[in-house]
């Protein structure tokens, strides 16, 4: 607590007046040189991408592709690529399983597969593979243990 003190107290005798601060909020005004020049790279996914990408990207999305596909293609996250679309009117819809696919999944599961198996598979989340699975009605085996 003490040492905390200290240092408030040093402050007042500092040269961190508002004038220096207000100086070091902007850019190439720091007086010792140490500024570093900031990219301006556009933080909307949209911006990064481009016209033509977006568009590309909006009409894929329209004609069924999952946005998880689209957002694991382009190396971003699924949220910025969903609130992007979102932006240009597009509706994000989940993927339906059907019921053959669940019947198959069940199957499969049945007879060794491991979830991550038919996740991978069938192109599914594990929590799609997991409620397909639940609604077959599957007898769910132990996890394995775990191994560090």
């Amino acid at each position: 607590m003490a040492g905390t003190l200290d240092l408030c107290s040093n402050l007042s005798q500092s040269n961190l007046t508002p004038d220096f601060l207000r100086k070091l909020a902007f850019l190439r005004q720091r007086p010792d040189g140490l500024n570093k020049p900031v990219s301006n790279r556009p933080q909307e996914l949209s911006k990064r991408l481009g016209e033509k990408k977006v568009a590309e990207l909006v009409r894929r999305a329209e004609a069924g592709e999952s946005v998880r596909s689209l957002a694991q293609e382009l190396s971003v996250a699924n949220s910025a690529l969903t609130r992007m679309l979102r932006a240009q009117g597009v509706t994000i819809q989940k993927r339906k399983v059907s019921d053959d696919e669940t019947a198959a999944m069940a199957k499969e599961y049945e007879a060794g597969a491991t979830m991550r198996e038919i996740e991978a598979g069938h192109g599914l989340s594990h929590g799609a593979v997991l409620r397909s699975l639940h609604k077959s009605g599957v007898e769910m085996r132990a996890k394995a243990p775990r191994t560090s």
